[in-house]
């Protein structure tokens, strides 16, 4: 089971599309500071936490930036001892997703105390093919009306249409029961729809019946 600051996270966390399995041996690894270990830790969950963030703040030039303080903190919490990787890969995801969450709500305070305004909203190659430009619109409107709702229904909406985790997964990510999740996507769902219904792109989309 991991143990995050002494919180156990003890729903297995699910494998994402495009990630290896983090069997004992990984996170002995992990724990161990094993610069190699962490080299491909970073590889395989790159592209996670880029979306996670991409989700709160946007594409622009500051993303990577956050994307590495992520893995930084995670790394600072392992070596402070602060985070005991044992046993197997149970909530490994969601723990560094949780990370990503806070990194993302502080900068998103940071640019509103100074009025910072990200970069033009762009999907990056590793979320969608350059060549589909239907569906990177449907994605940055969609976001445009996601970023409407509150922070406790927005989050776990992203992290289940944008990066298609589970739902165990998000109630270890956010730190609430599986059934408040359950919850509060049934009402971001409403009200995104709701919302939706009034641009005219995401109108189509959901009138098909796709996951915006």
């Amino acid at each position: 089971m991991l143990q995050v600051s002494g919180f156990p996270i003890s729903r297995a966390a699910e494998c994402l599309p495009g990630h290896e399995h983090l069997d004992a041996a990984t996170c002995r690894r992990l724990q161990e500071l094993d610069t190699e270990s962490w080299g491909q830790f970073y590889l395989q969950h790159r592209r996670l936490i880029r979306g996670v963030l991409a989700g709160h703040l946007g594409y622009g030039a500051d993303l990577e930036d956050v994307a590495q303080q992520v893995f930084v903190t995670a790394f600072s919490s392992v070596t402070a001892r602060k985070v005991e990787l044992a046993g197997d890969e149970s909530g490994l995801r969601a723990w560094l997703v949780a990370i990503a969450i806070r990194l993302a709500y502080a900068e998103r305070r940071r640019r509103s105390r100074f009025d910072t305004r990200s970069e033009p909203y762009e999907l990056a190659h590793e979320m969608l093919p350059p060549c589909d430009p239907v569906r990177a619109e449907v994605f940055r409107r969609a976001r445009e009306v996601i970023m409407q709702l509150p922070n406790r229904l927005q989050t776990p909406w992203l992290l289940r249409h944008f990066e298609r985790m589970s739902l165990d997964e998000i109630a270890s990510s956010v730190g609430v029961s599986l059934a408040t999740v359950k919850r509060r996507l049934t009402s971001a769902d409403a009200r995104f729809r709701k919302l939706a219904q009034r641009d005219a792109v995401l109108r189509e989309h959901l009138s098909d019946g796709g996951d915006a």
